[in-house]
């Protein structure tokens, strides 16, 4: 027994070795050999067909290297199947049996159960089921065709790798980029680096995310752009179906419409084009684009509604609504402007300020007559107020309604109709104090220069005394709801973002600032 060990131990290597590295077989009609001249080659001729392993050969010509055990066929085209899955063509082919690499050289196509590579030369590896290119290809499946000068295709995972010079085309879109994954089974293609696509209606740039080709959805993440006739939209992320026309768009994102002159910023931003509206929230801002004094909008949700043909028709702003411009700042719980009719309407504790000058009402609505005029109605429990004397002392107008009319963004005239009353402070050139008016009356009018009150004209009756500043006591400076809101008063543009109006009753609504009210 211990002589047979070796022996047997050695059939085994051998029978081993011999499995690791099984031989390519072959039929055909004809077969040559010339051992003197061409040691260990066979020349095989007429429809050949060679086998090893998973993979099957059919070919017309081919030289069988016995000895190195990898065979050069010929044929018009030479047919390789593997693992009944995938098909290889070309003029040429050299399958080596030891390495399981088949090189394939001159119109070469690999196909499969779900698309077709077509380049001119390719090396496929059976060991890690992958084919590659490094002389231009290109893909079709479906109806998407990719080409690249290099390509990398796992057939048994369905995935194929492209790069430099990558091309993808179908029925939506034309691609360009230096890098994609593209998988064949459910046609999604995953974007590696900066990509452009190209539609009839947009174009649009990211830097990753992926595109489901077959349900023409989208997913762009990391620097996103996309442009259309009107508009340029940016941001990190953005989610897009084109079946239902509907968006969302996630942080930093900048929607700027060129045309209609406006721009939208937000952190979360939803958009139905076939809905036609648009919604905004998370930090959400709209900027009216004005070469003189663009208006900056902020509220806790921004909602546009648009027409078939996308033109914005309403803008809703609400929850904690808050603008500025240099000539006019505002602040309320929610707001509506009508794009058609130039009218935006204030909702809920609105309050405006112009100049020195503070106007309250239950509800407030602008009218834009056009680029220079602009109408103003406080509907119910109007209230305007302007401060003198740092804050201590205060004019008021009051009437159950009041129609204003700006000019240039500067307020010019205010007409109280109906339980009109006016505390007005009557100040020579130096600004000396020389007494103080308190009138009543049913309609006023108020004239101004640079937002400032320069005259008053009482109608109908009026019944007022004019006081000197000592004979009029603390508690009748001031007309009843007088409320100085002045805290609330955005200063600046990111003021906007800060210190809301809080939806509660008018009277309600706490002081901030300088604080003088007759209901404490």
């Amino acid at each position: 027994m211990k002589t047979r060990f070796p022996v047997l131990f050695i059939l085994i290597l051998i029978s081993v070795s011999s499995l690791a590295q099984k031989r390519i077989t072959y039929r055909a009609e004809w077969a040559y050999h010339d051992d003197e001249n061409f040691p260990g080659i066979e020349k095989l001729i007429g429809n050949v067909v060679f086998t090893h392993e998973n993979t099957i050969g059919y070919c017309d010509s081919a030289f069988n290297y016995v000895n190195e055990n990898y065979i050069i066929a010929y044929g018009n085209p030479v047919k390789i199947f593997i693992n009944d899955s995938v098909t290889l063509y070309g003029d040429q082919v050299i399958y080596n049996g030891n390495t399981k690499i088949t090189n394939i050289i001159g119109k070469v196509i690999l196909q499969d159960n779900t698309s077709a590579l077509f380049t001119n030369s390719l090396m496929y590896d059976n060991n890690n089921d992958v084919g590659y290119y490094t002389t231009w290809g290109k893909m079709i499946n479906q109806t998407d065709t990719l080409t690249s000068d290099l390509g990398y295709y796992y057939t048994k995972d369905k995935i194929v790798f492209l790069n430099s010079n990558v091309h993808f085309v179908n029925e939506s879109y034309t691609m360009n980029c230096d890098s994609l994954r593209y998988n064949t089974l459910n046609e999604v293609i995953y974007f590696i680096s900066r990509t452009k696509l190209v539609s009839d209606d947009n174009v649009i740039l990211t830097n990753s995310g992926w595109y489901d080709t077959k349900n023409d959805l989208a997913l762009l993440i990391d620097s996103v752009e996309l442009f259309n006739r009107d508009q340029k939209l940016t941001g990190d992320s953005l989610y897009y179906d084109r079946n239902t026309k509907f968006g969302i768009g996630w942080n930093n994102v900048v929607v700027h419409d060129t045309i209609k002159g406006y721009i939208v910023k937000g952190n979360y931003v939803e958009y139905s084009e076939v809905g036609g509206n648009s919604l905004t929230t998370d930090s959400a801002l709209l900027i009216m684009i004005n070469e003189n004094d663009s208006l900056y909008l902020h509220a806790d949700t921004l909602r546009l509604f648009f027409d078939t043909l996308q033109n914005p028709l309403e803008i809703h702003a609400y929850n904690h609504a808050k603008f500025f411009s240099y000539d006019l700042q505002g602040a309320c719980d929610s707001m509506v402007y009508l794009i058609n009719d130039s009218t935006l309407t204030l909702y809920h504790n609105p309050v405006l300020w112009s100049g020195e000058n503070q106007l309250t009402a239950d509800t407030i609505r602008f009218t834009i007559i056009d680029s220079i005029r602009t109408k103003l109605d406080l509907l119910k429990a109007g209230f305007i107020v302007s401060s003198l004397f740092e804050e201590t002392e205060f004019n008021q107008i009051k009437g159950a309604s009041i129609v204003g009319y700006i000019e240039n963004n500067k307020l010019q005239q205010v007409d109280v109709i109906n339980n009109a009353e006016c505390i007005y402070y009557i100040l020579d050139d130096d600004t000396a104090l020389i007494g103080i008016n308190v009138s009543v009356t049913s309609e006023m009018k108020i004239l101004f220069n640079q937002n400032k009150i320069e005259r008053i004209n009482y109608y109908n009756a009026p019944d007022g005394k004019i006081y000197a500043d000592a004979d009029l006591k603390k508690e009748d400076r001031l007309l009843k709801d007088f409320r100085y809101l002045n805290g609330y008063r955005p200063k600046e543009i990111l003021d906007i973002f800060k210190n809301p109006i809080p939806r509660i009753k008018g009277s309600e609504v706490p002081l901030s600032g300088s604080v003088l009210d007759t209901n404490q």
